[in-house]
């Protein structure tokens, strides 16, 4: 009876490290996979978005007390339009100096028609638009566009700019 309990006693140990065996290479397993995935999620992007054809807008706000966002939509192209509204955690962000970034696009080498439209309130309150049109030359590197709003102080008012970074 010894004999049996001793060989139980030793069948089990072995089973138990082929178990603790088996999690462990499942473990790797489960990480090679994660891996793979990563890399496979990095060229599909690579493929859908080179760089030849990426383009991002950002929106800056430079004082913010002639001018407060409240809606943006970007144009480029034959592209759909890009609409934003603004919270007020955002606005104040923008006011602290981040840059907000609206939109990664695609689109194609060559000269582009970029159309912005900010929608928001003076300081008074009073409904007020300011509007980009511009033309942009896209090359094969990415193109960085920053739409900034600036105060003009001695006009009492603010204007929108379209600047490539």
């Amino acid at each position: 009876m010894k004999y049996f309990w001793l060989c139980v006693l030793c069948f089990s140990s072995v089973v138990y490290a082929d178990r603790a065996q088996l999690a462990t290479d499942v473990s790797n397993v489960k990480q090679s996979v994660l891996e793979l995935n990563q890399a496979l999620y990095q060229l599909e992007q690579d493929l859908l978005s080179p760089s030849t054809t990426q383009i991002a807008f950002y929106v800056s706000l430079r004082s913010g007390e002639f001018f407060e966002p409240l809606g943006l939509e970007i144009r480029a192209g034959d592209l759909p339009a890009v609409h934003h509204i603004y919270t007020e955690r955002q606005v104040q962000a923008l006011r602290l100096g981040a840059v907000h970034p609206v939109a990664s696009l695609n689109i194609g080498p060559g000269r582009h028609q970029i159309q912005a439209l900010l929608k928001g309130v003076d300081q008074k309150g009073q409904p007020k638009e300011l509007t980009i049109t511009q033309i942009v030359e896209k090359t094969a590197k990415p193109l960085l566009l920053e739409v900034t709003i600036s105060d003009l102080p001695e006009q009492r008012t603010a204007e929108a700019q379209l600047r490539a970074w």
